[in-house]
């Protein structure tokens, strides 16, 4: 008996030793989100009553997680959840009964976001499910299931992801107020991993000459339901290869010029006619980098419309506009310019956008850093987001708010 109560108590206090050791960082968000419809393409059909309503919808997230750090090596687990508080129509389609707002957040309510070993130095690993924005890839931008890990220099860096599943939760880089919008969990979570199905093989490496960035990647999916101008196609594997080229003059301290240009080549594998490409030109002027002003083109080819988990685009209305149409941005055969400003400062931020062309938008978002101190901050935004100035009959605009607490 004494020669194993002794290993247990060296045992114990070294378990006990290592957590006093750790450097404990809670991290999450508590908010809501409401969104008006207010034009007539916002209405859908009530099965309910059989009237025709705009689509309005209110939610609120929330995720808490602890991440517990020894040195370079952390350790992870947050859960993520939403609440559909109030939807109309209240019966959007005649099988399932759902309101607007279990369609936006779904009923699922909750999910593990993260639970993650992580080696976070000059090469980073992470390993389960995590944030994987560390990476900095354009197109795999959100949570991922799996496997990521990046190597950075100051001219040279290289990533690499193995992706089981993902999810945004809602999440679009550079849009305020995207992670409050809508819930969608992982399809695997309390369901079967299905390893080896439609996993994303992705790398790319990252070239800083400092006033030029070349950043190449290729993604291979093996398999997804893809469609081809609006078929199904079956389960197929998919490649993509592109690269992102930017020059960049000036300095934070002034006026900083980033000329950027985004070339995409998409191919789902023994799918005759289905190759498409994204070419995509944007120039942003930032003054004292506060102010912004710029504008961008883009196109898109004319066999099919691009398949990614997400996007670091300026675009709120794909997201944000409610009702029966939706208008992804990078369907098949869209092209577009649009001109956009803005104002980013620890207080107040401001998004301006207007795009014309085979997609359209016209948005106005604010947000306001009521206030900020560590990494407790309360922020509370809103806006206005159409599909541009069309006739009447095809108008949709949305009034939204929404207000977070993050931590």
């Amino acid at each position: 008996m004494k020669s194993r109560i002794a290993p247990s108590i060296i045992l114990a206090g070294a378990f006990l030793s290592s957590v006093s050791a750790a450097d404990f960082d809670f991290f999450g968000h508590l908010g809501g989100f409401y969104s008006k419809g207010l034009g007539v393409a916002n209405g859908m059909h009530d099965y309910k009553d059989d009237k025709t309503k705009k689509a309005d919808y209110a939610g609120v997230s929330a995720q808490i997680g602890v991440d517990a750090g020894f040195g370079d090596l952390h350790i992870g687990i947050a859960g993520w959840g939403a609440f559909p508080v109030y939807g109309s129509p209240q019966k959007i389609d005649s099988p399932s009964g759902d309101n607007y707002a279990q369609r936006m957040y779904t009923t699922d309510y909750a999910d593990l976001s993260d639970l993650y070993i992580k080696y976070d130095s000059d090469i980073q690993i992470a390993v389960g499910r995590f944030d994987n924005d560390f990476l900095g890839s354009d197109w795999i931008v959100g949570h991922t299931q799996g496997v990521g890990a990046k190597w950075d220099t100051k001219y040279f860096g290289a990533w690499a992801t193995w992706v089981n599943d993902a999810t945004t939760f809602g999440y679009q880089p550079n849009r305020f107020g995207s992670e409050l919008s809508r819930f969608n969990r992982y399809h695997s979570s309390f369901n079967r991993f299905n390893v080896g199905d439609r996993d994303l093989f992705a790398g790319g490496i990252d070239i800083d000459l400092d006033f030029l960035k070349i950043n190449p990647f290729v993604h291979y999916w093996l398999g997804g339901d893809y469609g081809l101008d609006g078929v199904y196609v079956g389960n197929h594997p998919m490649l993509q290869a592109g690269s992102k080229f930017a020059l960049e003059f000036g300095n934070d301290r002034a006026i900083k010029s980033i000329t950027s240009l985004r070339f995409l080549w998409q191919n789902i594998i023994d799918v005759n006619k289905d190759d498409t490409t994204l070419l995509w030109l944007e120039e942003e002027l930032r003054f004292k980098n506060m102010i912004k002003v710029g504008a961008g083109w883009y196109s898109v080819g004319g066999n099919n419309g691009l398949y990614t988990l997400n996007d670091r685009s300026r675009f709120y209305g794909w997201r944000y506009l409610s009702g029966a149409y939706d208008h992804y941005y990078f369907g098949r055969a869209q092209s577009s310019w649009y001109a956009f400003a803005g104002l980013e400062s620890e207080e107040f931020n401001f998004d301006l956008l207007y795009a014309d062309g085979d997609y359209k938008e016209f948005s106005a978002i604010i947000a306001w850093n009521i206030f900020q101190k560590d990494d407790l901050g309360f922020q509370i935004g809103g806006g206005y987001v159409s599909n541009g100035f069309q006739s009447k009959a095809y108008q949709q605009n949305n009034a939204v708010v929404f207000a977070k607490l993050s931590f």
